[in-house]
Parts: C-alpha cells; structure tokens; sequence
C-alpha cells in the first residue's frame, strides 16, 4: 500500500457553498491551519481579515493526509451534495 499526502485547491459557486461545504465533511477535519497526517480542509477567505482578504471567497484548499483515498473521495462528494442542497434550497 502506498501513502502519498499532497495540497489542492479548488472553488465552488460561493462562499455560502464553500462554507457549506467544509461544515459538511466527516472524515475530513476543518482547520486554520494545513499540515499533518491527517486530511484537513480550509476556508482562507473566513479566517483572513476583510480589509486584507485576498483569497477567492469559494475556494477552499485540501491538504490530504494518510486515510483511505476513496474514503476521501466519497467524504467530499457527500459533503458536495449536502452543501449544494443546503445551499440551493435556500435561495428558492
């Protein structure tokens, strides 16, 4: 069995999504911070001060740790319908 950890980026349609979205996740951990063994996901634009925000307000990055890579994947995929419904309901 191979172990390989790395760091990925990407954005979703809102910050509203993208908070849904790291709200969402199970195995996954929501932090402030990236690093470590274990798969962490974060939402810069929250955590960055207004008068100095510079990241993208629906990117969230991934810094991937140690578990089951498609226990990843399924986590993430979960979390991207959750938030897709939540978010989506409520505009209607």
């Amino acid at each position: 069995m191979s172990m390989f950890g790395g760091m990925l980026s990407f954005e979703v349609e809102s910050e509203k999504m993208a908070m849904a979205v790291a709200g969402a996740v199970h195995i996954i951990r929501r932090a402030t911070s990236l690093g470590g063994t274990e798969t962490l996901i974060e939402h810069r634009a929250s955590i960055e001060p207004p008068e100095r925000r510079t990241s993208p307000p629906g990117l969230l990055r991934l810094s991937v740790g140690l578990e089951d890579v498609e226990d990843l994947k399924h986590d993430l995929e979960v979390a991207l319908e959750v938030a897709s419904q939540i978010v989506h309901t409520a505009t209607e």
